[in-house]
């Protein structure tokens, strides 16, 4: 049984990202992820009942610039206090154009599902992008986004396992994805001397899940890291402290990219680095 997600009511983490590609490592942007929780609102015009309660949301918002292209990013997972959507997972990127994908996980009928939709530029007014038709499939029990999955590090060092194994639905494909409990040492980052955990991402077809060879090295991570994700976490909180991974960059070649806490707030009271001073500081 996958654990529950335990969402922060006020947290917010700033990241320095790093490229290490042909000159070598270059700072590029930053990553900032934050975590609310608030009361379910109503909306003004209701379809269907709404139900009412808490929503959670970790949104993960980055900003970078390298071989002259600016990029900007936001992921958001959004837990919601009923069956159908359960769980909203949204991303939007921009360099030259706007790209919006939108993933919805939870229940109907008592059997788990998720829809899938993304947008275009075929068949839309010139300058702008359309929904494509969205994709709805069976999927199963304890399927989670890539953010609630990432975010399942928090749980492993909580639950003090080894390892855990989930499924995770990546558009419209489902993938078996191992957190995996690694090294531990300790790691200097802007934000001080944490002591980490390495957690590694291990990616694999879900069992019976019929997915093209040609495909199965393009699991993507968050912000498109590719292949096998390394985090370096905080050893009680399981809160990353460094995210490591590769990214396409250009001309079928890949870039090295390395995001580094630097700040942070609203943190659960056992989180903070090793004695050491002018290591780090705290909004």
């Amino acid at each position: 049984k996958v654990p529950a997600l335990l969402i922060p009511r006020a947290e917010e983490l700033v990241y320095r990202a790093y490229l290490d590609y042909l000159l070598g490592e270059t700072h590029v942007g930053k990553v900032v992820q934050t975590c609310t929780v608030e009361q379910q609102k109503q909306p003004l015009v209701a379809t269907r009942p709404v139900a009412m309660g808490e929503t959670a949301c970790i949104k993960l918002e980055a900003e970078a610039e390298y071989f002259m292209m600016e990029l900007s990013s936001t992921l958001e997972a959004r837990i919601l206090p009923q069956d159908w959507p359960r769980l909203v997972y949204r991303s939007e990127s921009t360099s030259s154009q706007t790209r919006k994908r939108e993933l919805w996980l939870g229940r109907v009928e008592d059997q788990a599902r998720s829809r899938f939709q993304s947008d275009t530029r075929t068949g839309a007014p010139k300058g702008t992008r359309i929904w494509k038709p969205f994709k709805e499939r069976e999927v199963h029990e304890g399927s989670l986004d890539m953010i609630s999955a990432v975010f399942m590090t928090r749980a492993l060092m909580r639950e003090g396992q080894e390892s855990l194994t989930f499924p995770l639905v990546d558009k419209d494909r489902v993938w078996e994805l191992t957190l995996k409990r690694g090294e531990e040492r300790k790691m200097k980052v802007p934000a001080g001397l944490f002591d980490v955990v390495e957690v590694v991402l291990e990616p694999a077809p879900y069992p019976d899940e019929k997915i093209d060879a040609d495909k199965l090295e393009q699991f993507e991570g968050v912000f498109g890291i590719q292949g096998t994700i390394h985090l370096w976490v905080e050893k009680k909180t399981g809160i990353a402290v460094r995210i490591q991974g590769s990214i396409p960059v250009k001309f079928g070649t890949s870039a090295e990219v390395d995001v580094q806490l630097e700040t942070y707030s609203g943190t659960p009271g056992e989180f903070g680095p090793l004695p050491l001073e002018g290591a780090g500081k705290k909004n």
